[in-house]
């Protein structure tokens, strides 16, 4: 009886000592973990409609500024301790739905990558630009915009744009019919309103006896020649 009580308790011992292994595992990271994007939503995305888009250049520091729909962000630098940019783009329910993702940094020469909940090994990352079109795993999609390299002592200005498929329609064909090229750096910079141009100076209009004189110099040399030649 004693020798079962043992072995009862032995046992007891034992499961406890899994669950806390199983525990570990799943909760401090210790299975294989990749690139996840955890985030909590700061926003919802607010798709512009293609038709509606404003073609006209705009500066990334101007409040409200929606250029060929596109929404701007930062991600702070690393000492400022603020979380990257979460957004949440909605409207993806159903199968085979694809995504569109364009970033570009402005300036569009910095490192910047974006992943969701469905990127596990692999960070999407460009230098510039990012330009990925992918399905959609739910009826919404946390997209989370970060650096790997580069923003250790400032921060990262950028434009981003979600477009997302109808449904219905043949999700590897749309993907491949997007351009793909239409970053707001495309639109160049417009002259403000209120530049003031430089005046272009020009020389004055030569008189009419400037314009006549190298004609009345070869005519006097003629008749210097011709009257040499009469003596």
């Amino acid at each position: 009886m004693a020798k079962t009580k043992v072995n009862i308790q032995y046992q007891a011992q034992w499961i406890g000592w899994l669950a806390v292994v199983v525990c570990v595992l799943m909760s401090c990271g210790l299975a294989p973990v990749g690139v996840q994007a955890a985030c909590t939503p700061q926003k919802d995305w607010v798709p512009v409609p293609e038709d509606q888009y404003d073609r006209n250049y705009s500066s990334i520091t101007t409040p409200g500024a929606r250029p060929l729909g596109y929404d701007s962000g930062v991600i702070y630098y690393l000492g400022a301790n603020q979380p990257n940019p979460c957004i949440r783009v909605t409207g993806t329910e159903g199968s085979g739905r694809r995504v569109e993702v364009m970033v570009q940094t402005e300036p569009a020469t910095l490192d910047i990558c974006v992943r969701d909940s469905t990127q596990t090994e692999t960070d999407n990352c460009g230098s510039g630009t990012i330009n990925s079109c992918q399905e959609a795993t739910g009826d919404s999609v946390n997209f989370e915009f970060y650096c790997i390299s580069g923003c250790e002592a400032g921060d990262i200005n950028f434009w981003y744009r979600f477009t997302v498929s109808q449904a219905g329609e043949d999700a590897e064909e749309w993907c491949f019919d997007r351009t793909g090229t239409d970053f707001p750096n495309t639109l160049g910079n417009i002259i403000p309103p209120n530049h003031g141009h430089n005046p272009v100076t020009r020389p004055p209009p030569a008189s009419g006896l400037s314009r006549l004189t190298p004609a009345m110099g070869s005519l006097i040399l003629m008749l210097v020649t011709v009257l040499l030649f009469l003596h």
